[in-house]
């Protein structure tokens, strides 16, 4: 399966699109490599695919962490069957193929959960509504989709460079 290309997202709010327009000519003189800019203006239609481009590699990451995720989560409850057995095995007199198959369960269900909230990254929700919110209050928007954490950096120092008082950042 694929994995996404630019992971890492910055996003930086502008009051006009001389100020936009600015950023996005800084961050091309910097002559960075690996990273992707798009620019929103306030009521611009179909937001969501500039936010998050790559949605297919997206959602085959969740699918992976998800079954990562149960995987181990799985293998802990098959453990803590084991474990459970060995110290107090009357718990699975009663019901000897049930009552593992359930803490196998539990263990799985656990996991695929803790796994699949690793994938959707919430924190990327909450950048997706700030853009929302700064375009719908008239705002422009610049993002950068950078492939790695060292790309991302540079783009931040160069997008921190073109912010003022009244522009917000995140």
């Amino acid at each position: 399966m694929e994995t996404e290309l630019y992971p890492h997202k910055i996003a930086a709010v502008y009051p006009d699109d001389a100020a936009a327009k600015q950023a996005v000519q800084a961050l091309d003189d910097a002559g960075l490599d690996n990273i992707k800019i798009t620019t929103l203006a306030p009521d611009e239609e179909g937001v969501s695919p500039a936010i998050e481009p790559e949605t297919k590699e997206t959602r085959n990451k969740v699918v992976l962490d998800t079954l990562f995720g149960t995987a181990t989560g799985g293998a802990a409850g098959a453990v803590t069957a084991g474990a459970v057995a060995v110290v107090a095995p009357s718990l699975f007199v009663s019901a000897p193929i049930v009552a593992p198959l359930m803490v196998l369960g539990y263990g799985a269900m656990i996991g695929g959960t803790a796994g699949a909230i690793l994938g959707l990254k919430p924190r990327e929700g909450m950048l997706a509504g700030l853009v929302r919110d700064s375009i719908k209050a008239g705002y422009h928007v610049v993002i950068v989709h950078a492939a790695s954490h060292e790309a991302r950096k540079r783009a931040e120092a160069v997008i921190g460079e073109t912010m003022t008082e009244k522009t917000a950042r995140s």
